[in-house]
């Protein structure tokens, strides 16, 4: 007697069969009868078994799934509309991080010089050894250009990269190149990409594949506001915080601490546009009439979409927007032209 559950029947196929739920054996494909029969049947008969087991074989092999070339076609194009729906979603959340990022590197760098301020009486001043007093001859003065951001140093957590700069020797020289050639992610905007830079250093400038003064320097994205700009000479009223040679107190910036801008993006400049760190040309003015983000030549200029993100006197930074009106802007980079500014 052939039993339903999967135990052993003698046939003469493979001698042992094993039957599922519909009387077929699993290996063979012969019904229960058709094993309970196997023996007195002739060679035709078992013939006629033995195709009609390979049928049975054949019905119950799993189908083959797949798509047809419009299905996949369809879902192609449904994919591409997700990714062109998402995709901008996303740019523009890294945008927004980014852009964070950038503006807690100026709240950073705003806190330091508040604080350098707070123990100098000062504001640090935009460029030491940059111009000669008057009562020295420009041939026999000693240009060393170190910029208001090697000041800021110990106030930035990097006291020891300050200790290693050489203040009585050029920022340029070899002697400090170790130092001035380090790369500070807070003076670095993570939004940047419209550069002329070729690496994270000003590298072999004149490619002569040799050590030149210059060579090495690392970037900076932010650079002082020494003021705006106009026609007619350059008055004590258009000036901002960030001058060459001279000290800017508190006492200094008439115009409110909270109104008056000390540093701001100019995001991409290579050393054409003296864009490292310790190079105390890392100064600059804005035309009265050129807006936010209409020129990259040391002006202000961010790869943040509507505006710059810029730091002010008091220690707080801000996104300015490229569309604030002109006069309003010129009156952030002034400390002392008497405006009233109100809703920036």
């Amino acid at each position: 007697m052939i039993h339903r559950e999967p135990i052993g029947v003698a046939s003469p196929c493979n001698g042992d069969c094993k039957l599922n739920a519909e009387d077929q054996c699993q290996g063979c494909w012969r019904t229960r009868l058709e094993i309970a029969s196997w023996r007195l049947l002739n060679e035709q008969s078992k013939n006629q078994i033995l195709i009609l087991a390979a049928n049975r074989r054949l019905r119950n092999v799993p189908a083959v799934c797949g798509f047809t070339l419009v299905e996949l076609l369809v879902v192609i194009a449904i994919i591409g509309v997700l990714i062109a729906l998402i995709l901008p979603a996303v740019q523009s959340a890294r945008e927004a991080a980014r852009g964070l990022s950038c503006l807690n590197n100026l709240r950073q760098i705003g806190l330091a010089i508040h604080n350098y301020e707070s123990s100098h009486r000062a504001f640090p001043i935009g460029c030491v050894g940059c111009r000669p007093p008057s009562n020295v001859h420009p041939s026999t003065f000693q240009y060393r250009m170190f910029s208001w951001n090697c000041f800021i140093l110990p106030y930035l957590e990097q006291e020891n990269l300050h200790n290693k700069i050489d203040f009585s020797i050029g920022h340029f020289e070899l002697r400090n190149l170790e130092a001035a050639g380090t790369v500070l992610p807070v003076f670095l905007c993570p939004s940047m990409s419209t550069t002329k830079r070729k690496g994270p250093n000003t590298g072999d400038i004149n490619g002569n594949g040799r050590w030149n003064r210059g060579d090495g320097l690392a970037w900076t994205d932010y650079g002082g506001l020494y003021g705006v700009s106009y026609n007619g000479p350059f008055l004590r009223e258009h000036e901002g915080v960030m001058l060459y040679d001279r000290k800017v107190g508190i006492r200094d910036v008439l115009d409110g601490t909270t109104n008056t801008a000390v540093i701001g993006e100019c995001t991409g400049r290579d050393h054409s546009a003296d864009g490292e760190w310790a190079n105390g040309f890392n100064l600059f003015d804005q035309r009265f009439n050129n807006p936010i983000n209409r020129t990259q030549d040391n002006e202000l200029f961010s790869d943040h979409p509507h505006g710059v993100n810029m730091a002010f006197a008091d220690g707080h930074a801000q996104f300015i927007s490229e569309n604030i009106d002109q006069r309003v802007l010129n009156a952030l980079l002034t400390r002392a032209g008497n405006e009233l500014v109100s809703g920036q």
